[in-house]
């Protein structure tokens, strides 16, 4: 399953802001192992493209994916106007369709939505609505809508 979080503001999204964000949550019994890639001496300064989130063994880690290019961005957000559009909501939800091309960077979760534990789920929930309040994000899920940063329904797309 993949979340993304398309992001107005500027400020880049630091690992080490997630790292800490993540160990202040206390969500697991035992802290999870991150890897940040690229990797660097100096994780927390370096502009990263993925974390992955080893949370427990025999479970599929989660990964982040941050892409502040807007060209390498921009067929993510292509995909949420043209998903709008096919559900005849693009003129209802215009205000929605300017803050995706307001865009200065995106987040992607992907995660394991079968084989996930509850603790990771409340994890995921706690840290995109974080990300979202932080740096003015707007929540996509692919076939099921558009939340706030507080994961409630700003336009729904399935039924």
């Amino acid at each position: 399953m993949f979340i993304h979080i398309f992001c107005q503001a500027d400020k880049p999204l630091r690992s080490q802001e997630i790292a800490h964000f993540i160990e202040e949550g206390a969500y697991f019994e035992s802290p999870p192992r991150l890897t940040v890639a690229p990797s660097s001496s100096q994780a927390g300064d370096t502009p990263w493209t993925e974390l992955k989130i080893e949370y427990q063994a025999r479970k599929r880690p989660v990964l982040l994916h941050r892409e502040d290019n807007a060209k390498e961005f921009a067929e993510d957000k292509q995909e949420a106007i043209e998903e709008l559009q096919h559900a005849a909501l693009a003129k209802k939800h215009s205000a929605l369709i300017s803050r995706l091309e307001d865009t200065r960077q995106l987040i992607v979760f992907e995660i394991d939505s079968e084989g996930a534990t509850e603790d990771c789920w409340e994890m995921v929930d706690n840290l995109e609505g974080w990300i979202a309040r932080e740096w003015k994000g707007l929540i996509y899920v692919a076939g099921e809508g558009f939340y706030d940063a507080d994961l409630k329904p700003l336009c729904k797309l399935a039924g």
